[in-house]
């Protein structure tokens, strides 16, 4: 295959642990591959380990870093097929605890799991959109947990933040239902990937680097199949959840609907100070 016709993955959190088993596969599948990431030395790392792979670092909840990378991609000079959503940051917190209660810790997982992935997919769709390849087929994969689904009471910020991803998610998929793009959320099984050093992983010796290449493989190969939703058999609750989600959204959805003139309504609204900020504590 030709440089010119190998397809152009962009891997957010690409050079570490499940990041860089999606970015390997899916080299070795004939994409070019964009990894991501904050850490140079992680960079540097994995560029070393796979020689094909391109590296940039960036923060993506940084706009600034979000706009070098879009540059980024631009540069390479071909169309960018494939986004892969899956840096994340998991801390435990207990409600009950100093450590909690007087730092603020919901911040960083809020803004790296939820509102930077879906800037950064905004950014894709608006770049797709600029540069005429709205025609042309692609994916978002949104890498998720099942934690998305039910509450994970050592880390409740991560399960709330990736349930809110998971959501978006969802109705992404039904917004882009008639487009060329394929939304795609992938349920990871519990693996050592050093997301969460500070959480007892029971037996997680057996969550390491063997079983985060298989599952970067079987979801690899989950994408270029075009499947929706992605996770190991042994985790099948996982497709018995979002079948009853998706059946609720189902009933519900016919009955709803965005109102006539409603751009112009959000962009007016936007433009307004935030009404409610005297309520905040210490506000003037």
């Amino acid at each position: 295959m030709s440089e010119s016709d190998r397809q152009l993955a962009l891997v957010t959190g690409g050079a570490y642990g499940f990041g860089l088993a999606l970015s390997r596969h899916l080299l070795a599948t004939g994409y070019d591959v964009l990894a991501c990431g904050r850490t140079e030395a992680r960079l540097e790392d994995a560029q070393a380990r796979e020689p094909d792979l391109r590296v940039v670092r960036a923060d993506i909840t940084d706009a600034a870093d979000l706009d070098r990378l879009c540059a980024e991609v631009l540069s390479i000079g071909k169309p960018l097929d494939m986004l892969v959503n899956n840096a994340g940051v998991s801390y435990a917190c207990d409600y009950t605890s100093d450590t909690t209660l007087s730092r603020d810790l919901a911040r960083a997982e809020i803004e790296t799991n939820f509102a930077a992935p879906v800037e950064l997919t905004r950014r894709f769709l608006w770049m797709r959109r600029e540069q005429g390849w709205e025609d042309r087929p692609a994916t978002i994969a949104n890498i998720g947990t099942p934690g998305a689904l039910f509450p994970l009471e050592p880390n409740p910020l991560y399960s709330a933040s990736k349930a809110g991803f998971h959501m978006f998610t969802m109705g992404l998929r039904r917004q882009l239902g008639d487009t060329p793009v394929t939304v795609v959320e992938v349920y990871p099984p519990l693996l050592d990937t050093g997301l969460g050093p500070d959480l007892d992983l029971p037996g997680k010796e057996h969550f390491g680097d063997q079983a985060i290449d298989r599952f970067a493989r079987f979801t690899v190969d989950g994408i270029l199949a075009g499947e929706h939703n992605i996770h190991p058999a042994q985790i099948d609750f996982v497709a018995d959840l979002v079948q009853r989600t998706e059946a609720v959204a189902d009933q519900i959805n016919p009955y709803l609907g965005r109102a006539d003139g409603w751009e112009e309504s959000v962009v007016q609204r936007q433009s307004l100070p935030f009404r409610d900020k005297a309520i905040l504590p210490g506000s003037p």
